[in-house]
């Protein structure tokens, strides 16, 4: 049984306003889907539901199927998928000289603190002479 159009005004006023790209809640360009209306309607997805909303859920449906984004081509996600290797090689040498850099600082400090109590010690030695 279909609710009371009072409470379906906000869901669609909210499509109307991702139609518009004017989201008040959500990032601009974000996508039509069922989702995003309910939240930027500022209600729950999973009460954005056929039975309770059978012809905004439709239209909303029907809308985002029409203006669905192409899937990009194989080329692309090829070059993109090269493009992120690449990245986490560089990144991999990256935290491998960070790790060297720490390992070295690990090594002197250790030393200053080994020398560190020698001094101490040679303090408090002095000082009961």
């Amino acid at each position: 049984m279909p609710r009371q159009k009072s409470v379906e005004s906000p869901l669609r006023e909210a499509f109307e306003r991702l139609k518009n790209g004017e989201p008040s809640l959500l990032d601009q360009g974000a996508p039509i889907t069922l989702t995003n209306v309910a939240k930027e309607a500022g209600i729950n997805p999973a009460s954005f539901r056929s039975d309770r909303y059978p012809e905004l859920h439709n239209e909303v449906k029907a809308y985002s199927e029409i203006h669905r984004a192409p899937p990009s081509s194989g080329k692309k996600k090829k070059k993109r998928r090269e493009s992120d290797v690449k990245k986490i090689k560089r990144l991999n040498k990256k935290i491998e000289n960070l790790t060297n850099i720490v390992v070295a600082l690990t090594t002197v400090n250790e030393q200053l603190e080994y020398e560190n109590s020698l001094l101490k010690e040679q303090k408090i030695l002095h000082f009961k002479e």
